[in-house]
């Protein structure tokens, strides 16, 4: 009687057990990876100063590209950007900038490269943490800039691009998930 107790006991402990893994590592985790749920933050818009959040996006396609006003690509990229914004607004695509301010060499560098290239689209100004490392540089581990990334309308991250985007490469990975 106590043996089959006993063994009953531990089928149902390696049962709970395999379903706790199979669920463990079917949902996806949240990180700055292809397949990650992408790390969610809150920090002030560029020019209003409001707060918001990244999950506030969600339900759209999120092209997140971060940025600094010095950065030769940065530049070079941003009326890409600019442009995919304009042409996918209203379709289900938002592309949101953040700049890596903390990377700046002045406040007004930021304001400059803004007004220069006319961005229209929500940008973020990332803040320093406990660390005094930038959130979203914390968050994402950014070791370099710029950084673009594609996240679906559920929050996961599907496409990272590790220096300079093209608007044509944008575009195809965006129609291929839409």
């Amino acid at each position: 009687m106590i043996n089959k107790r006993l063994t009953s006991l531990i089928v149902f402990i390696v049962a709970v057990g395999l379903i706790a893994y199979v669920v463990a590592t079917t949902q996806p985790r949240v990180g700055a990876e292809e397949g990650m749920i992408a790390p969610d933050f809150t920090l002030p818009l560029w020019h209003t100063g409001e707060e918001a959040e990244l999950s506030s996006f969600r339900g759209d396609i999120v092209v997140l590209n971060l940025w600094a006003s010095w950065c030769p690509p940065c530049r070079e990229e941003m009326p890409e950007l600019i442009e995919l914004s304009n042409n996918y607004k209203g379709k289900g695509v938002k592309v949101v900038g953040v700049n890596l301010a903390l990377q700046e060499r002045s406040p007004e560098d930021a304001d400059e490269f803004m007004e220069e290239f006319g961005v229209d689209f929500p940008t973020f100004v990332d803040q320093p943490n406990e660390e005094r490392r930038g959130v979203v540089s914390t968050l994402y581990n950014i070791d370099s800039i710029p950084f673009t990334y594609v996240i679906d309308r559920d929050g996961v991250i599907v496409k990272v691009y590790r220096g300079l985007v093209r608007y044509e490469w944008l575009e195809e990975f965006i129609e291929e998930i839409r």
